[in-house]
């Protein structure tokens, strides 16, 4: 039987045999036997790609923390278990053993699971033993917890956590770096104006010169030692930003792989690419001044402090201060917020028009429209220049009551204390410790108000990112359907009518139930729905009425995923990615034998391919009939019952590949279940019924004898 990326992990032989000829275990029998056997019996539904993703791409540690590591992808939870293991119970298990390696170097794994009310361990070769056959060593139990992973949806449910929050929370022991250095910054930084004045007092006052290098000495230290603070801060905010940048770049970009198909075809590509760059803002947000001025605030306030308890009017008037910056920062950041998302709103429709110019230039030249579409693009550069303009003035004018109010308060504290110093009994090292403080009081306020568009920038980032990880995946949809059946290649549409995005029916009342191995045509106008009718058969769509089934199941209860990694599907325009032939064949089957491949290739004429031959780049030449046979390979090695094919252009049917396209429609009479999309009579006649689309009518389904009435 051909196994295929959409086979379940239940055969443990088969997995067993996979995994130790696979590229990235086969050097490891135990690690690669093990995992078989984990798999085989823990994860039965898992998909063989899905499986084979989760394994490490090199040797990095031992294989018992390899394994661990594997285990941890793979979802399980792994707990260390102190009882001795002939004392173990049976519900303990599935338990992990990894024993101390062999004299050779060679590991020692078992799996610990309960059979008949008793203990086994299972070695990686499928061998029963007894427990008390078996080397001690480490064990560890193995559980399935979704809840303890903090970014699972069911942990963040209960936690109430948005999906950037339970990121930080795996970042624990780094934000104790950052809250030690901030709090040694904030002690320093209160140290050095009661260093300045303590050298005042020593030296100015009483005249104690042979201090002064003592004093000059550890007024330095303070200074190096806030530096190294700062500058280890810094480090750490740093690496902090990048690894965020990286995570959740990652994870967006995964989660657009992963989108439901029918969600993704309906989103902008430009909107997604600017959803992954969105964290910029925030990576930049957390390296920036703004972040640094946040962690100085604690600084502040107990300055304020101090300053209340030498002088309560000077407190007063610093508080006075602190509440016009918050009332600054209010009144600001409600007409940033509305400037911010109107830049953001017009900076995407922008890329948007720049897009769409290159990609349709030829359409706009030969149409005349280089002039109105000139227009249209300086409208929205207008538009955008002036909000750019109305953010300068908002800001411009945020400075300057900033501007004014820092001056200000700083004048009325040093008259305040000017006049009523005596009064409070301030001497000059009191005065001189007020007069250092109260600037510290006083710039985090002012950077605050000062970094106002990045604040604002951040926390639209933080939204969008939080918004667009809601969305569901197909991963985690499929986890609730069904297991996928095997194929035959029966499939059912009842009732099937599909809608466009203005509401139109372009196909309606589809009823057709086609038996495995039969070979439909999809024939009809331009614009009939001929793709879409084909898209609904691979699983990318979904229909807006009726229902398909797949061998007997509605396609809403099997895991898409899997469905459309098991049809064999020559798209519209076929592409060569960057990599090796023999790598663009990997990625319809990796797990197709030389042999297979060999007979595939024979099959559609590229018998004798060097299959080492290197893509340096995206190769996609509609004309060529090799991309053509290339990408007919790569179907008849994914299929495993359907194969799809969309309209081939008339000029690659003409030629060789014609011949080439006729032999695999005949001989796959009765083995694949084939729909295909063509207007050509020499391929009509090759099918063994004909669906025509009609526009807004009930498609025609025809039989082999009635070909003529379609022509």
């Amino acid at each position: 039987m051909k196994r295929t990326m959409t086979d379940t992990a239940g055969n443990e032989d088969a997995l067993r045999q996979i995994l130790t000829a696979h590229p990235l275990t086969a050097g490891d029998r135990a690690y690669a036997g093990i995992i078989a056997v984990i798999c085989a019996r823990l994860l039965p539904r898992m998909l063989l790609k899905d499986m084979l993703g989760c394994l490490p791409a090199h040797d990095y540690a031992e294989p018992g923390t390899r394994l661990l590591a594997t285990l941890r992808t793979l979802g399980f939870v792994a707990r260390p278990v102190r009882t001795p293991i002939r004392r173990l119970r049976p519900s303990r298990a599935p338990i992990l053993l990894i024993a101390p390696p062999l004299p050779d170097g060679s590991p020692q794994f078992w799996l610990l699971v309960a059979e008949a009310g008793r203990l086994v361990a299972i070695a990686p070769d499928g061998a029963h033993h007894a427990p008390k056959d078996v080397p001690d060593g480490e064990l560890f139990c193995l559980s399935q917890e979704d809840h303890v992973d903090p970014l699972s949806l069911e942990s963040r449910r209960h936690r109430r956590h948005t999906w950037l929050r339970a990121l930080l929370t795996t970042f624990g022991a780094l934000f104790g770096v950052v809250a030690l250095t901030t709090a040694m910054v904030n002690l320093l930084s209160l140290a050095q104006p009661f260093a300045i004045v303590t050298l005042y007092h020593a030296v100015f006052s009483r005249g104690d010169m042979p201090a002064l290098p003592w004093l000059a000495g550890a007024m330095v230290m303070v200074f190096l030692a806030n530096w190294g603070m700062m500058t280890l801060r810094a480090h750490a905010l740093a690496w902090l930003a990048a690894r965020l940048n990286y995570l959740v770049g990652r994870a967006t970009f995964e989660r657009i792989m992963h989108l439901p198909a029918a969600v993704a075809q309906r989103l902008d590509a430009k909107d997604q690419s600017s959803r992954i760059r969105s964290f910029e803002n925030i990576s930049d947000f957390i390296t920036g001044p703004l972040t640094v001025t946040l962690l100085d605030l604690p600084a502040g306030l107990v300055g304020l402090v101090i300053i209340t308890v030498l002088m309560w009017p000077a407190g007063l008037l610093l508080l006075v201060a602190t509440g016009l910056f918050a009332t600054i920062f209010k009144l600001a950041n409600r007409r940033m917020r509305v400037l911010t998302s109107m830049s953001s709103d017009l900076a995407t429709q922008l890329q948007r028009t720049m897009v769409a110019t290159f990609e349709q230039r030829e359409t706009i030249r030969l149409c005349g429209l280089q002039t109105r579409w000139a227009d249209l693009q300086q409208g929205r550069i207008a538009r955008a220049q002036h909000v750019a303009l109305l953010m300068h003035r908002l800001m411009a004018r945020v400075e300057a009551a900033c501007s004014f109010t820092f001056a200000a308060s700083f004048i009325g504290v040093t008259a305040t204390v000017a006049l009523a110093g005596q009064r409070f009994a301030l001497g000059p090292t009191e005065t001189l410790l007020v007069m250092f403080l109260s600037p510290m009081v006083l710039a985090p306020l002012h950077g605050l108000c000062m970094a106002l568009p990045r604040y604002e920038q951040g926390l639209r980032g933080l939204e969008q990112i939080n918004q667009f990880m809601q969305v569901g995946s197909e991963i985690e949809q499929d986890r609730l359907r069904r297991r996928l059946p095997t194929l035959t290649g029966r499939l059912d549409w009842r009732g099937v009518t599909m809608r466009v995005d203005d509401g139109r029916a372009l196909v309606l009342g589809l009823d057709i139930a086609i038996a495995p191995g039969e070979s439909v045509a999809l024939s009809g106008a331009a614009g009939s729905g001929k793709s879409l009718v084909l898209a609904l058969a691979h699983g990318r769509v979904a229909p807006s009425f009726g229902t398909m089934l797949v061998e007997g199941i509605d396609v809403a209860q099997l895991p898409l995923r899997a469905l459309r990694s098991a049809i064999g599907l020559v798209p519209q325009h076929p592409v060569l990615l960057p990599g090796t032939l023999a790598d663009n064949l990997a990625m319809a089957n990796p797990l197709a034998s030389e042999a297979a491949v060999a007979r595939v290739l024979a099959s559609v004429g590229l018998d004798g391919l060097d299959l080492a031959q290197v893509v340096t780049e995206a190769a996609e030449d509609a004309t060529s009939p090799f991309i053509w046979q290339f990408a007919l390979a790569q179907a008849l090695l994914a299929s495993s019952g359907f194969l799809l094919m969309d309209e081939i252009p008339n000029a690659v049917v003409n030629g060789k590949f014609g011949a080439i396209l006729k032999n695999v429609l005949q001989s796959a009479k009765g083995r694949l279940t084939v729909i295909f999309v063509t207007n050509r009579t020499d391929l009509l006649e090759l099918a063994d019924r004909v669906i025509v689309l009609r526009a807004l009518q009930t498609p025609l389904i025809l039989g082999a004898d009635q070909l003529a009435e379609v022509a």
